[in-house]
């Protein structure tokens, strides 16, 4: 191969979204993988969301390999001694199904085989280990003992993404914007995952676990899902977090496992799998860094992700999509500079990818900074709250509903502060009008029994 016009670095969704699109276009694109098979260094399960693909692949359903369409989503509040939970069920999702439980292993294949199906030539065992650059321009690649060129290259390679780092767009890996998941596959027969999850065969369940104190662990957040034939546990952090508190996070994980509700659902289970692996909070990468003359980042290697919501394959699905608009558009004008590759911006905010990249930073900021130490008093008075549906006097007065008290107590740190010291005000004035409201009355009723007990006497 003596030049292509566009070299893909890395086999994952992003990588093969854009591979994929651009054959369909007709553009002569290589899609390099390190792995022998892609995929194969993604032993995790994970859970897919799958509108994005379907806009990309509409008869995906047709092959693609899935493991629970989720009809069950539950919000979980765990201590020690309680728990609270919210659970969903939605049925309409049985036959409309929108997420499922599935394996990277398998999907990256199936998808990187779409692309290559597609005219794409793929080629794995290959590991890029530089850029070619030239006057400050990329032109293609160092793959092992070899040098490949191209007109422009797409960097999908994950979050340590050698392409980026090479081309100077993303030189640095701050702590600040990353977090660390670790996870277990743990087999279950499937009548056993049935029946504790109260499911039927092909339907599935995902939980948001939240703790805020958990053997002396103050903070921690995990997921738990439902394969065919096993469960998914994982737990996740900041790692500024971590490195901060000196918490590691298995050993959280192995906390977890031990809380009685989870260890309910898992028990009599066997570890089929484990791993670790690094996440960006979105906005590791500023947009304006997304490109440069001959080189255009998505997916993982550009931030753009959402992982808070667990949209990571969706966004990178799009992003790649919106590259290979963007090569297309450079293609026609025969011009691979940055000024033509920053028309990448205008296709991203024709999604809502920014935006979801943008509510990723908050989200981020909020939990490496005051949500970091709040999170574990939030959780405690939400827990709290409810407790007190079950503790209350009922021949007593509750002057504060459940839901002002949950705003009080957690809300009002989502709320802008430009709203806050009104709304806290109001809740406050309306409340102790009602605290006034029944002294005065509770002091006429005592008055008035006093005085009939001395009238009857």
């Amino acid at each position: 191969m003596d030049k292509a016009t566009c070299i893909v670095v890395g086999a994952g969704p992003a990588g093969s979204a854009c591979a994929l699109s651009l054959a369909r276009k007709g553009i002569e694109t290589v899609m390099l993988e390190r792995g022998r098979i892609p995929g194969e260094k993604n032993v995790s399960s994970f859970v897919l969301f799958i509108k994005e693909l379907k806009r990309l692949i509409p008869d995906c359903m047709d092959d693609l390999p899935l493991e629970r369409n989720i009809i069950r989503t539950d919000q979980m509040i765990l201590c020690d001694t309680d728990v609270k939970t919210i659970t969903s069920y939605n049925y309409q999702n049985i036959k409309d199904p929108i997420t499922f439980t599935a394996y990277r292993r398998k999907f990256d294949a199936w998808f990187a085989k779409k692309a290559a199906d597609a005219g794409a030539e793929l080629i794995t065992g290959m590991t890029v280990t530089d850029l070619i650059i030239d006057n400050g321009r990329v032109i293609g690649v160092k793959a092992d003992d070899e040098e490949l060129y191209a007109d422009v290259v797409v960097g999908a390679d994950g979050y340590h993404s050698k392409v980026a780092q090479a081309s100077g767009l993303n030189p640095e890996l701050n702590p600040e914007y990353c977090m660390l998941g670790v996870k277990e596959v743990l087999a279950l027969p499937p009548e056993v995952i049935n029946e504790r999850f109260q499911l039927s065969d092909g339907l599935g369940a995902e939980m948001g676990l939240w703790n805020y104190n958990i053997n002396n662990f103050k903070y921690g957040s995990g997921t738990l899902y439902t394969n065919t034939d096993s469960i998914s546990l994982g737990a996740f952090a900041s790692v500024a977090f971590l490195k901060e508190k000196n918490i590691k996070l298995h050993e959280y994980l192995e906390t977890l496992k031990q809380h009685p509700y989870v260890s309910a659902l898992i028990q009599d289970s066997t570890l089929r799998e484990y791993q670790a692996h690094i996440l960006s909070y979105g906005g590791r990468v500023e947009p304006d860094k997304l490109y440069g003359d001959g080189v255009l980042l998505c997916g993982e290697a550009g931030a753009l992700v959402e992982t808070f919501t667990g949209m990571g394959i969706p966004t990178c699905i799009t992003s790649g999509m919106m590259a290979a608009e963007t090569i297309e558009m450079a293609v026609k004008n025969k011009n691979f500079d940055s000024g033509m590759l920053k028309n990448y911006l205008k296709f991203l905010d024709s999604t809502s990818l920014l935006d979801i990249v943008y509510e990723s930073q908050k989200e981020a900021a909020y939990w490496t900074g005051i949500g970091k130490d709040g999170f574990p008093a939030d959780m405690k008075a939400v827990a709290d709250t409810y407790n007190k549906a079950w503790d209350v006097d009922y021949m007593s007065k509750d002057y504060y509903p459940l839901m002002l008290n949950l705003y009080l107590k957690v809300g009002k740190h989502f709320m802008p502060n430009i709203f806050r010291w009104p709304i806290n005000t109001g809740i406050k004035i309306s409340c102790l009008y009602s605290k006034v409201y029944e002294k005065i009355k509770s002091i006429i009723r005592n008055r008035f029994y006093e005085w009939k007990k001395q009238y009857d006497s």
